[in-house]
């Protein structure tokens, strides 16, 4: 039943038992008039239901990822006309609601959440710790004077996602929490949130309702899934599917049997010092995920473009198996013949037989189109050009190649109106191991977040799901990693990455250490000794490389392109550091290890 006004807020507020929701809403990135029609239907669908209160995402009615132009007038001003038009389609009912939207306050803008029921405003909150989403609004400075005056209501708190998760749990005994939230989407983000919203409510004592930014916001540097979820006594109530089609949740919460207690967590739980966890059955489970995220940024993209499909070079390699098989699930999920990816296998002077032949048979096995375009003769005619002896084979005869794949894939992406999906890798991406505009450049990076060791075990997982190629994965995951760029020996692969490199799993952990951990040479070095299987000599030796590749290549990853975060990132947006530093302080650490 409806009510108006304050009658409607503190009526609910009385009662014992309380039904909670959270919804994300169908977003369109920076247009409040459509984000605002989509916000009525949530808020009158959960006063059919008699919800008492409802969360919906931080800055839902704008979009989370709209950057720079939420300081813009124009953008503000549509938020403002779209709060009212909220207001107005919303007076005859009682549901109290917490929903995001920038706001100026004093002259700076706000990543604010309005509280609003039966048509009135009661409150504009702005995030208490000023930390925008992911970095989204980077000049948004939190001054506690331009607080607005919260009218008091019984039992209800607000908490922004990130001071949810970020701040030490208060303890507030029968309150419901209404938390907008601005998680993004990752291979471990829904275990973290349901285990985080389980132990929260269980500490405080409260009711949480959480809602994440719906998928329609920006995939060019982190995925959003919509996930909403209710919490209370150490438990979900309720809890949406990643990326559903309908994100909207709800459970009744009895609040005097609301309590604090200290939760059980179980081992399976705690995410051990690894991209993914240790438990295999939750591992197998990630990778699905991860293979689940590509697919949805892909389809993303794509839609955004407005494209035909995928093109993307195929080598016979790990990493274009990954990105191939993430753009097969894409066209799956989009409702696409799988002819609509275009893979491309661009042979040159160190092509072996296995790794193309292996290329071909995963195209077709995976029903996609193929097409072979051999890059000799384009760089035989390129030397020429440039006076470039072809026996020389240096750098510039290795990177000619690479230079040459990617302008075929630009220009197929060009004449058949698809999308030119990248294959590099992020430990590729954190030892400068690509050509600049070569491998390097593309039109989406799809593989840009995920190590080669994570790569590994999701395609390895994959064959259960198209098992029409999975004989053909075997092979490739036997396959030594390599660039296949200068020629082979008796038709085998002279040029192995891990020979010349180092094992890339000491890579892989070194890279996790030094971003997730912000552990120092020294650390890592401890670490690495502790949890892997190799001697301290080459550990200490394959540090070094890692370490001098890391700050010397940060110029290819300030220049590279999108892709989503869906482990660590080492984007210029993720990770920012200056192209021109060589790290002095980490290599003089690395120097002293053998000292100490």
């Amino acid at each position: 039943m409806s009510r108006t006004g304050a009658s409607a807020l503190f009526c609910t507020a009385s009662r014992s038992t309380l039904r909670l929701a959270a919804a994300s809403p169908d977003l369109t990135l920076c247009d409040p008039e459509a984000n605002a029609e989509e916000i009525i239907k949530c808020i009158i669908r959960s006063d059919e239901l008699d919800v008492s209160y409802l969360a919906l995402p931080e800055l839902c009615i704008t979009g989370a990822t709209a950057g720079s132009l939420l300081s813009h007038d124009i953008l503000l001003n549509a938020a403002s006309r779209a709060l009212q038009r909220i207001l107005k389609a919303t007076q005859n009912t009682s549901v109290t609601t917490a929903l995001g939207l920038p706001y100026r306050m004093n002259g700076k803008v706000r990543s604010c959440s309005a509280l609003i029921c039966a048509g009135r405003v009661y409150a504009i909150i702005p995030s208490g710790t000023g930390d925008a989403p992911f970095g989204f609004l980077p000049e948004l400075d939190y001054d506690p004077v331009s607080k607005p005056p919260l009218t008091p209501i019984p039992r209800l708190l607000l908490r922004f996602g990130n001071e949810l998760f970020d701040q030490a749990p208060k303890a507030h005994p029968g309150c419901v929490i209404l938390s907008p939230g601005a998680l993004n989407a990752t291979a471990t983000s829904f275990e973290q949130l349901t285990q985080s919203l389980s132990s929260y409510s269980a500490r405080t004592g409260c009711a949480i309702a959480y809602a994440s930014p719906n998928p329609g916001e920006s995939g060019s540097f982190y995925l959003f899934d919509g996930v909403c979820a209710v919490a209370a006594h150490g438990s979900i109530l309720a809890v949406s599917e990643p990326f559903s089609k309908d994100p909207f949740v709800y459970a009744d919460v009895n609040m005097a049997e609301l309590s604090q207690f200290e939760p059980y967590v179980s081992p399976d739980e705690i995410k051990g010092d690894t991209y993914l966890s240790c438990v295999p059955e939750i591992q197998k489970k990630q990778c699905r995920r991860i293979l689940d995220l590509q697919a949805a940024a892909l389809s993303r993209r794509l839609i955004h473009m407005k494209g035909k499909g995928f093109v993307i070079g195929v080598s016979g390699g790990l990493d274009s198996t990954m990105a191939l098989l993430a753009c097969a699930a894409a066209a799956d999920d989009m409702g696409l013949k799988r002819d609509a990816v275009l893979g491309v296998s661009m042979p040159g002077f160190g092509t072996s037989e296995r790794t193309k032949s292996n290329a071909k048979r995963l195209v077709e096995a995976l029903s996609c189109k193929y097409m072979e375009i051999s890059v000799k003769g384009a760089c035989e005619r390129h030397f020429e050009d440039i006076g470039h002896d072809i026996k020389d084979k240096s750098i510039v005869f290795e990177n000619a190649q690479a230079r040459e794949r990617t302008k075929i894939l630009l220009s197929l992406s060009n004449k058949y109106q698809l999308l030119d999906v990248g294959t590099g890798d992020l430990s590729e991406s954190a030892l400068g191991w690509t050509t600049f505009c070569g491998d390097h450049m593309s039109q989406y990076a799809i593989n840009s977040s995920l190590p080669k060791t994570v790569i590994r075990l999701v395609v390895r997982e994959a064959a259960e799901r198209f098992r029409e190629a999975a004989d053909i994965l075997e092979n490739i995951l036997d396959t030594p990693v390599s660039p296949e760029l200068l020629p082979p020996d008796k038709g085998g692969i002279t040029q192995k990455t891990e020979q010349i490199l180092g094992y890339y799993e000491l890579h892989d952990f070194f890279l996790y250490q030094l971003l997730a951990n912000k552990a120092g040479p020294a650390e890592i070095y401890r670490k690495a000794k502790a949890a892997l299987p190799y001697d301290e000599d080459e550990i200490y030796r394959v540090l070094g490389i890692f370490l001098n590749r890391f700050f010397s290549s940060q110029f290819k990853r300030n220049s590279g392109t999108e892709g989503p975060n869906i482990l660590l990132s080492v984007s210029p947006f993720a990770f920012v550091m200056p192209s021109d530093l060589i790290g002095s302080p980490w290599m003089k650490e690395y120097l002293s290890i053998k000292n100490c």
